[in-house]
Formats: C-alpha cells, structure tokens, sequence
C-alpha cells in the first residue's frame, strides 16, 4: 500500500467512527467538522504542502477529473470511493494552488422514519402521478438524502422511468420495479436546464433536479410538472414561505405572473428541514398544496400570505 493509500485509510477509518460531515485538504493540514467545528486531522508539521497536492491529484485521477494548470480559476465537483465509503468532493484553487473539500456520504438511502418523515408521508409524495414537490432547507441539511429516501420508494413501488439529474451523482440506485438513469453536470450534459430540456425527450414518469438554482431551471421544472411528469427538487430556503419567494424570484421579472399561475396548478408538496446533527433532524415543515393556496398564489404576489393554510 503506498503512502497515499495509507493516508486515505486513516482518514476513512476516522470517518467511519466519527460523525464528520466534511473534511478538507489544504496548505499542509488536513481538517474534519466534528460536531460543527473544525478540528486538524494532522499533527503540525507532519505533511507538506506537497504531501497534500499528492492526496489532491489521486482524487482527481480516482474521480476522472482535471484542472487546467494553465487556468489559474475552475473547479470540479464529483463523486470517488475510497476504501469501498464514498464522497462528495470539490477541487478548486487558493492563492493559486488547489485545495479539496470532501462530504462523506450516507451508504444508501435511509427508510423513512431514520429521516423522520413517517412512511405514509413519504408513500404519499412517492405516489403522486405529476406536480412539483419542492425539498427545501439550509445547505448541509440533509435535502439530497431525503430524496434519495424518495427515490427509492418510488424505486421499489412504482413501475416508472425516472430520470435524475445530479452535480455529481451522490446515491446510486440499483433498479427494482422502476427504470432509473442518472445524469450527471459536466460528464453527461452542460448544465441543470439543458439536462432538464433534453430529459422531456426521454419519456420519464419522474424527474429528479439535484438543485434548482437559476431562472431557466426553475421555468423549465414547471413547464414539465405541468405537462403531466412528477418533479422533485431542492432548493436552498429558510422555510416553506421563503421556500415560495425564492422560487419566484429565480425568474425573470417579466415572467413572475406566469410563474405564479403555474406554480399554482402545479405545486403538491414543499418539504423543508433542518439538522441537529449528523442525518438527524431538528425541525421539518411540510405544505400540501390545496385549492385556497392555488387561490393566494394565483392572484397576489405576497407568497407569506400562504402562512396559516
């Protein structure tokens, strides 16, 4: 086993035992968040910034990936398995030398009651012929394991074609009654809206959007919730209100009523959540969309007045 083989065991052995949520390699330190706080996983002096670029280079070279040494900005996001336990990671550049962050990775998705939704919730979202179902919530809140825990049960119920889009793909699906394809930003198509484009082509019952982020995404998901297709997908937002607001404002002003009434027709569900700690949540706030919501979002552009349906 070569140095950097045993560098990458220890760190995987201390993440296995430990609750870390994020490890980061740069200068000649390698951290963890424990518990919300950073904490050296490496003694003072003990690596080089070398020994660092190293680690750096084989996650690169594992993930498929490269940074143009000529460009002195990019980064790349995916996914790379070391010692059979995967993770999220990002490599971009400081002062001119790159640096990694890396999100460990649940092993599968969770039932339904470990992400404390009961499973009748979750077999009435799973369930839903077409609409948009919003998961919504801080970063690091666990939005892509709860529709992961989606995913599944529709993969285990449902004899549908789904196609997920993913930057990168987290959780892998081994197919049971459904048919999965997972797609994944910058190997498999430019960006979230031409993926979402190009899927209404590929005849999904179900599309999964990792992050709705952009004006053009957020149009093109209504466009296919309401042309019959279940849409599920994140959103960074504080609460199901603001969950609301962000998603109006992603569009172009000159579309806002449009976005509105068709928000309206479409919406099923908006989920959003929080974290105490490691996969474990503190608060989550659902939001069936009824008749009066349909009423308030359709003609006012006040999204707090849904509070209290």
């Amino acid at each position: 086993m070569s140095s950097v083989q045993q560098r990458w065991k220890l760190i995987v052995d201390f993440v296995r035992k430990q609750e870390v949520s994020d490890i980061s390699l740069y200068g000649g330190n390698i951290t963890a968040r424990l518990d919300g706080r950073i904490v050296r996983l490496s003694e003072e002096g003990a690596l080089g910034k070398g020994d660092i670029q190293e680690l750096i280079s084989d996650l690169l070279s594992l993930g498929g990936r490269m940074i143009d040494p000529g460009r002195p900005t990019g980064f790349v996001d995916f996914t790379v398995t070391l010692f059979a336990k995967r993770f999220r990671v990002n490599v971009a550049r400081a002062r001119g030398e790159l640096f990694a962050s890396l999100r460990p990775l649940p092993d599968g998705p969770f039932p339904a009651p470990a992400i404390g939704l009961t499973p009748q919730l979750l077999q009435r979202i799973a369930g839903l012929p077409h609409g948009l179902v919003l998961v919504t919530g801080p970063t690091g809140s666990g939005k892509t394991t709860t529709i992961a825990t989606l995913i599944e049960m529709i993969n285990q119920s449902r004899q549908v074609k789904v196609i997920t889009i993913e930057d990168p793909i987290e959780f892998e699906f081994q197919a049971k009654q459904a048919e999965i394809i997972q797609r994944e930003i910058g190997l498999d198509s430019p960006s979230y809206h031409a993926c979402l484009r190009e899927s209404l082509r590929q005849n999904p019952d179900v599309i999964v959007v990792g992050e709705i982020r952009d004006g053009e995404t957020a149009i093109v998901a209504l466009q296919a919730a309401e042309t019959g297709h279940l849409v599920i997908g994140s959103l960074h937002a504080d609460s199901v209100v603001e969950s609301i607001s962000r998603y109006l404002l992603l569009g172009p002003p000159e579309r806002s009523a449009e976005m509105r009434y068709v928000l309206a027709r479409t919406m099923r569900v908006i989920l959003n959540q929080r974290l105490a700690g490691m996969y474990t949540p503190i608060s989550q706030e659902f939001t069936y969309a009824n008749e009066s919501m349909v009423a308030v979002w359709t003609h006012s552009k006040d999204a707090p007045q849904v509070r209290g349906f």
